[in-house]
């Protein structure tokens, strides 16, 4: 994963969190630009990184088409094994959150939440991870290559 790409995508994740916290929507077109980094963040087949995109339509009757989107934009990007990283991270932190509101009567059960900030955190530490690992990779390599 390049750099570039890396920063870009988050980038529009920080976006995506910032405007879902203040209007509870994701606009498309923030959805759009992460998708444009797709071909350069992932080198799972094409094949697979659609399935991972298909996956997320189950959700529609449980939250906002702008999640689903985003789960769909990051399956494609990133295929099947991250997005599973992402879903379960995302809704376990979301619904920890959603439960202490609740638990404080901050909330009542019908009344929304946004979810693209979870999504977005989550999308986040596993890009991360994803990066820092291969970065840390070639740094150990170039090392090791140096002491020879």
């Amino acid at each position: 994963m390049d750099t570039i790409f890396f920063i870009w995508t988050v980038f529009w994740l920080v976006r995506i969190a910032v405007e879902d916290v203040r209007s509870l929507t994701i606009p498309d077109r923030y959805t759009i630009a992460i998708l444009a980094a797709a071909p350069f963040l992932s080198s799972t087949p094409l094949g697979a990184r659609l399935f991972a995109a298909v996956i997320p339509a189950v959700l529609i009757p449980l939250m906002g088409m702008g999640d689903v989107k985003l789960y769909s934009a990051l399956g494609f990007c990133l295929g099947f094994r991250p997005l599973l990283c992402i879903a379960c991270g995302s809704m376990l932190t979301g619904g920890i959150y959603a439960g202490v509101l609740l638990l404080l009567k901050k909330v009542k059960k019908k009344d929304r939440i946004p979810f693209g900030p979870f999504i977005a955190c989550s999308a986040i530490l596993v890009l991360a991870a994803d990066y820092f690992a291969s970065t840390s990779a070639m740094w150990a390599i170039s090392l090791s290559m140096l002491a020879v």
